[in-house]
């Protein structure tokens, strides 16, 4: 299955952002740090034209490999009724191919614990311990090779 994946800005993430990861939280709180960064890419997934997922990658050193250039992948939200249906993937390929394009080596996001599954089944590994993150709960360090 092709799935649409295109260039959004960051506004345009927001109110997902909001409706899937952080229901308790106004759209102007949810300005994420390197949202602005001139490198940074948001990415949408559309079915039939209407916005279903979300990730955004920026520059950001990787807690499990400092020296080596990383870029952090933040937001990374699908609606409910179409999770399991490769979205997500596509979202995450979509921001590997532009770490590749921009010299990136390593990959990594604080992700919920719940989604385990879908991180390791696209190439991260945990690193470190889980931890509480507020008002989201448990979480994990995620990584990979970019």
């Amino acid at each position: 299955m092709q799935h649409d994946i295109r260039p959004i800005s960051a506004a345009q993430t927001r109110p997902l952002r909001q409706r899937v990861l952080r229901p308790f939280m106004r759209l102007a709180e949810l300005v994420y740090p390197g949202d602005d960064h001139p490198l940074a890419l948001h990415v949408g997934a559309f079915q039939d034209d209407r916005l279903v997922g979300i990730a955004s990658i920026s520059p950001e050193a990787c807690p499990a490999a400092p020296q080596r250039p990383g870029w952090r992948l933040r937001g990374m939200a699908t609606l409910r009724e179409v999770q399991r249906q490769g979205y997500g993937a596509a979202l995450v390929a979509a921001c590997v191919a532009h770490v590749h394009q921009h010299g990136g080596e390593v990959i990594w996001c604080n992700g919920r614990s719940s989604a385990m599954s879908f991180y390791t089944a696209q190439g991260f590994a945990v690193y470190g311990e889980e931890f509480m993150s507020p008002g989201t709960g448990p979480h994990y360090i995620f990584w990979r090779e970019a």
